[in-house]
């Protein structure tokens, strides 16, 4: 494959970096006069939590939305409530790389339970008939192919039998 791992995978490079400044503090102690390390590798650390963390945004923009869609979807917003869907599926598929998944995976639950909460004070109701934990994989969320409807569908609360 072409190119560093800079260039490649940028959040693998930062926890490399940072691995890398900890051995060099371990083993070289006097090569860190003059250095920072604790800070220096807690920054490099950071850069690549940030990338995590513009991923895990969109997805949470994007779960509000389609939250927004199945609860409301009479609403005369979901036409640009679509739009945001798919703008932050995008934003979030760009940003996202395979080594990050062991970070955003893990904490899918969390980020729906934000975006449950958040779309609840802004409709100004509750949200019944939503599911405590995310009814969606990582893999179908930035998959741009994807269709919105099949995604809805899974927030589409059944019809009850009232017989």
């Amino acid at each position: 494959m072409d190119g560093s791992l800079h260039d490649r995978d940028f959040y693998a490079w930062t926890r490399d970096q940072a691995a890398a400044l900890r051995r060099l503090a371990e083993t070289h102690a006097n090569l860190a006069e003059g250095l920072d390390l604790p800070n220096l590798i807690e920054e490099v650390e950071d850069l690549g939590s940030e990338q995590v963390h513009k991923v895990e945004s969109n997805l949470r923009r994007l779960l509000q939305h389609l939250i927004y869609v199945a609860m409301q979807p009479e609403a005369r917003a979901v036409r640009h409530w679509r739009g945001e869907i798919l703008a932050f599926r995008h934003n979030a598929a760009s940003r996202y790389l395979a080594s990050m998944r062991r970070e955003v995976e893990p904490r899918l639950d969390r980020t729906w339970l934000a975006a449950r909460r958040i779309a609840a004070e802004k409709l100004g109701r509750p949200l019944p008939g939503l599911p405590d934990a995310c009814p969606f994989t990582l893999d179908a969320l930035l998959d741009e192919d994807a269709p919105l409807d099949a995604l809805l569908a899974r927030l589409t609360p059944e019809p009850r039998d009232h017989a």
